[in-house]
C-alpha cells in the first residue's frame, strides 16, 4: 500500500499525539490521601506515582477458593525509585 505526502503527514501526527499521551500516562501523577494530604514517597521524597490495586488475601477465603471475595488496597508505586505505598482508603489524583 502506498501513501501520498498528506496521508503520511496525518499518520505521523496521529502517532506523535499517541506518543505524547503514553508519555503522560507513564510519567505518573500526583495524589492526595483520603485525609486530603499530598502523598510524597517515604524513600526518595518524589511526588509522582503510578496507581494500582492489590488483592488482600485471607487464609479462610483462600482455603475455600473464594479469593475474589477478599478486599483490595490501592497501591502507588513511585516513578523514581519504585517504592510501593499501600492505602486502605481511596486516593485522589491531583490535577497538574
Amino acid at each position: 500500500m502506498y501513501y501520498n505526502k498528506e496521508q503520511l503527514k496525518k499518520i505521523r501526527e496521529k502517532g506523535e499525539e499517541q506518543l505524547k499521551e503514553l508519555e503522560k500516562e507513564n510519567k505518573g501523577g500526583r495524589y492526595k490521601s483520603a485525609a486530603d494530604m499530598e502523598i510524597v514517597c517515604q524513600h526518595c521524597q518524589h511526588d509522582h506515582f503510578e496507581k494500582g490495586e492489590a488483592l488482600l488475601n485471607t487464609r479462610g477465603l483462600t482455603f475455600l477458593d473464594l479469593d475474589w471475595l477478599n478486599g483490595s488496597a490501592i497501591t502507588l508505586a513511585c516513578t523514581r525509585c519504585g517504592f510501593i505505598h499501600w492505602f486502605a482508603k481511596e486516593v485522589q489524583r491531583v490535577e497538574e
